[in-house]
């Protein structure tokens, strides 16, 4: 009996241990499931019992984050790290290059370009970095096919840090569609020639295409749709244009002008003159400003030649208005026999450049006349002075020395200037600041005025203010204006300057009693090369003066300005800081 209980508690136990273990294998295969759905993303949280309450955990991860481009988008969607690796991918970019997601994930993105675009490919990524873009590549599968794609790239600001994402879209499809219309429109072409030869032939032929026929008509009608779609694009493409655009037939009458050619043209928008370019609402002219004949247009030229015209320059003024310079490209437009139907001309407006090149030329012109004054000055005295070394005339000595010695000043201040324009052109001007009192500089830099004893230098205000600026530069200025009120006020023997307060501000100004600077010219004092002409009269100088002190005073991060009235003169005025 003993024996016996051994063993039927044996059995019990045995049988206890493995319902337990079945529980265990249950409870195993619950958790295996549990963990998938984690995996796959099909659980955001989980609610565990701890004895008598109950707590909930949400699940948050980085593939949660990804899990919409992963599971549900049908286009490629890859992200990057900054080094170009692909952190995660789904598995439809996958699908593209053919092979499984842990071959794809940890790779570098541009492996899967092709060699065409390998270089290509990381300048688009970097960019990227800075702003979405968008760009075509082909991608190279592992079973050797290119596959054409548009990537589009956005930066992602998740948890883990900045990440790239990237969008592929397969243009497969897309480009096949391209190559089935070209070769619908080759059908079509091909039924029309077809069509033609049943007219010639028997009504019988005629029926047996009929339904043939009606299937290209088919095809025709959904080519039409595609080419008025392509015809809007064009048009969308054209109406925002840089560049004027016009299209004249071959009367000259403008059958089509974008919105930038009525601009320039000073066509109305909805009205198209008779004439293009021989119409009277605007007259066409030759840079030189002479009147251009019909036959020398661009347009005409194109037309009676039947050969493209490029960068052909003319003017065109509307009424008595500004001219305006435009750079011209014209090409004939020829029909399917080859003949001649009109011009399509693209023109820009160059009226700038045309200013600037004429600015040049004149700077040219007045620079060596500038610089030829002074020097064939030195050069008379310099041979009166070879003449006289060896004689007694001895007195004329100091005055040749002294207008040899005013014109190198002359032909220095000149090269100085040109110096000073250049380097503040390049960003080269250096400023060496020191604590100096305005009053002693005016009154050191203006004895050369006073020593002429033409004009009298008054001075006044706070003679005690000072200042931390570079005191030769401000000396510039000062002088600058000095020279200027002198030079276009010579009745106006009194010249005052005034140093004042203004808050954390010094100002200084200069004030003559001349006849003034007109309204027109006062917004282009300070410009490079510009010259005022007083009633016809042309005063010397490069125009380079009142351009340099501007540039001296904005270094200081200070203002400088003009006050003028025509016929009461003039007050010339900057300020720097203090300190």
């Amino acid at each position: 009996m003993g024996s016996e209980k051994t063993y039927q508690q044996l059995a019990d136990e045995l049988e206890v241990t493995l319902s337990e273990l079945q529980e265990v294998r249950h409870n195993l295969e619950e958790a295996t499931d549990i963990i998938e759905a984690i995996r796959s993303g099909e659980i955001d949280a989980l609610v565990v019992k701890n004895g008598d309450e109950h707590q909930l955990f949400t699940l948050k991860s980085a593939d949660q984050t990804y899990r919409i481009f992963i599971e549900q988008m049908t286009e490629g969607a890859v992200t990057l790290n900054r080094d170009m690796n692909i952190v995660y991918s789904n598995s439809r970019f996958a699908d593209l290059v053919g092979l499984p997601l842990e071959k794809v994930t940890g790779q570098p993105f541009c492996r899967f370009v092709t060699s065409e675009f390998e270089n290509y490919c990381p300048v688009l990524i970097t960019k990227a970095w800075e702003k979405d873009m968008k760009g075509e590549l082909l991608l190279m599968a592992s079973n050797g096919y290119q596959i054409p794609v548009l990537l589009s790239l956005k930066t992602l600001d998740l948890d883990e840090g900045l990440s790239m994402s990237v969008i592929i879209t397969d243009l497969t499809e897309q480009k096949e569609n391209q190559r089935i219309l070209e070769y619908k429109n080759t059908q079509l072409e091909e039924a029309q020639q077809i069509a033609q030869h049943l007219n010639a032939n028997l009504e019988n032929t005629v029926k047996e295409r009929t339904r043939e026929l009606e299937t290209n008509i088919q095809q025709k009608s959904e080519v039409e749709i595609e080419l008025r779609s392509g015809r809007k694009r064009l048009i969308r493409i054209l109406e925002t244009m840089a560049e004027g655009v016009s299209i004249v037939d071959l009367n000259g009458n403008l059958t089509y002008a974008n919105p930038l050619a009525k601009k320039i043209l000073g066509v109305k928008d909805g009205l198209l003159p008779d004439k293009s370019f021989y119409n009277a609402q605007w007259k066409n002219l030759r840079k030189d400003g002479t009147p251009l004949p019909d036959d020398e247009h661009p347009m005409a030229i194109a037309m009676d030649t039947g050969m493209p015209v490029y960068d052909h320059e003319i003017a065109v003024q509307q009424n008595d208005e500004t001219k305006l310079y435009i750079s011209v490209n014209a090409a004939p437009l020829y029909d399917e026999n080859g003949v001649v139907t009109g011009v399509v001309g693209t023109f820009m407006d160059v009226t700038n450049r045309h200013l600037q090149q004429q600015q040049k030329d004149d700077f040219i012109s007045i620079a060596s006349h500038e610089l030829k004054t002074p020097i064939t000055s030195l050069k008379a005295s310099l041979q009166l002075l070879t003449r006289l070394k060896n004689t007694s005339a001895s007195a004329m000595l100091p005055k040749l020395i002294d207008q040899a010695n005013r014109s190198m000043e002359k032909v220095s201040s000149l090269i100085e200037d040109l110096l000073d324009a250049s380097h503040m052109n390049d960003g080269q001007l250096h400023l060496k600041k020191k604590k100096f009192t305005l009053s002693q500089l005016i009154n050191d830099c203006c004895q050369h005025v006073r020593d002429e004893g033409i004009y009298t230098i008054v001075t006044e205000g706070d003679l005690d203010l000072s200042v931390y600026a570079d005191a030769e530069k401000i000396e510039q200025v000062i002088v600058n204006f000095v020279n200027n009120a002198a030079k276009y006020a010579p009745k106006s023997k009194d010249i005052h300057l005034n140093v004042s307060k203004v808050k954390d501000m010094a100002r200084v100004t200069v004030t003559d009693k001349g006849p003034g600077i007109s309204a027109d010219d006062v917004p282009h004092l300070f410009d490079r090369y510009y010259r005022v002409d007083s009633n016809g009269i042309k005063y010397s100088g490069l125009g380079l003066g009142l351009y340099i002190s501007a540039e001296i005073i904005r270094k200081h991060n200070g203002e400088i300005g003009v006050d003028s009235e025509v016929g009461k003169g003039s007050t010339f005025w900057f300020m720097i800081p203090l300190r």
